[in-house]
């Protein structure tokens, strides 16, 4: 194989994580017709910051979600920086915390996503409510989370699928 061309695919297989994470935006950026439903729309976007940031550190960095979050509250209406500071506020959490996860299970991996997740949705919810001085439904807030928290599982599988094939395609590369 040619040495430029095994260099493109690894630069493929490298930034994979980041775009799918990006397509996850795009998914959630989408207008829907449906009068309400970007209240609950799940946050599918930190799924997979969620589940490569845990493990492919150098693919998912922090400006790549600070950028995300910038660009969230651009399409959203929310106040400029706001969803910036909560994606790096995940990852950084998620990063610190990734050493006692090494080896757990998906039960216990879930349990720790919602567990961020929920930290997160509590912060940005209790920000909302400060900055427009009234409480934002909060009801809308817990639906939000809990239906991020059942997507979790499918995506989980799905992107176990896409690591395991992006490492075979890295170790065939790297030893042919």
């Amino acid at each position: 194989m040619n040495i430029s061309i095994k260099r493109i695919e690894l630069l493929l297989w490298l930034v994979t994580p980041a775009l799918i994470t990006f397509m996850m935006f795009i998914l959630c950026a989408i207008p829907k017709y449906i009068w309400g439903i970007n209240y609950i729309m799940p946050v599918l976007t930190l799924i997979p910051v969620f589940y490569w940031g845990r493990w492919q550190t150098a693919e998912i960095t922090y400006w790549l979600v600070f950028i995300i979050g910038l660009l969230t509250d651009v399409v959203s209406g929310l106040p400029l920086g706001l969803s910036a500071l909560l994606y790096i506020l995940f990852l950084l959490i998620l990063h610190k915390q990734a050493k006692y996860m090494h080896n757990e299970g998906f039960a216990i991996v879930w349990g720790y996503f919602i567990l961020l997740l929920s930290v997160i949705s509590m912060i940005e919810w209790v920000l909302m409510s400060f900055s427009g001085n009234q409480a934002h439904a909060a009801l809308a807030a817990i639906l939000q989370l809990l239906i991020t928290a059942s997507c979790y599982p499918f995506f989980h599988k799905l992107f176990d699928y896409i690591s395991e094939y992006i490492k075979q395609r890295r170790w065939i590369l790297s030893h042919v």
